[in-house]
């Protein structure tokens, strides 16, 4: 079905393939958005090797033959995976993410307390204080309210438990590495270990963006992509 680059869109925890709407639209005919187990039917996974087993069965499903994962938070942590599992893949887009992904422990507690409350708090959390756009926080919100509570305890279950830190090394494919210069989530550190331990890989930082970089700054976003796509 797909003979060209596929880009692989996998979303974070607690989201959907909603999130990824702009970049469908821009990379129309050439990109999937996945939908992991439980996002939001069926039931979730608690590690991300689970996940990762979810996202090659699609790939298989779609006759992917030249697939880029492009992973977000959690996601991008499955991409982290699929690298691993998949050394001839023919690239790697990291988006907003970390080779480890420890989770705060007021978003664990709230999840399990009252989760419209941690749904609202990880929206906030995911936007940039420069812009602070009140309808991409309510977006993100909503679209976390439309996943169970236990899937999305049990992503964040499955983020704090993820290391790949020593392994990345061990990723040779071509590498786009991109985060919003105000991401408070995974702020920007994460994105530079990731970059100085991925041979050849690039970074990109994109200013006036938080965590929900494609959805803040979808053409600076996707031309950081387009240009990636280019050189290989």
């Amino acid at each position: 079905m797909f003979n060209r680059l596929t880009l692989m869109f996998i979303h974070g925890a607690g989201s959907s393939p909603v999130v990824w709407h702009f970049q469908l639209k821009h990379f129309k005919g050439n990109a999937i958005a996945i939908e992991l187990p439980g996002h939001p039917t069926g039931s979730g996974c608690t590690t991300i090797e689970d996940y990762a087993k979810a996202v090659e069965k699609q790939i298989k499903e779609n006759h992917v033959t030249r697939p880029i994962p492009v992973g977000h938070s959690m996601g991008g942590a499955v991409a982290i995976e699929l690298a691993l599992r998949n050394p001839d893949l023919a690239g790697l887009i990291l988006v907003g993410t970390g080779a480890r992904l420890r989770v705060h422990p007021d978003i664990l507690s709230k999840v399990r307390e009252n989760y419209a409350q941690a749904c609202r708090l990880v929206a906030q959390w995911s936007v940039s204080t420069t812009t602070r756009d009140p309808v991409i926080v309510g977006r993100i919100a909503q679209e976390m309210l439309r996943i169970n509570p236990t899937v999305t305890y049990g992503d964040f279950v499955a983020c704090d438990k993820f290391d790949r830190t020593k392994e990345v090394e061990d990723i040779h494919c071509p590498a786009l590495i991109l985060c919003g210069a105000d991401d408070r989530l995974t702020p920007p550190k994460y994105s530079q270990y990731l970059h100085e331990r991925i041979p050849g890989s690039r970074l990109v930082v994109i200013l006036g963006a938080g965590h929900g970089v494609m959805l803040e700054k979808h053409r600076e976003f996707g031309d950081a992509i387009a240009t990636f796509l280019t050189s290989l």
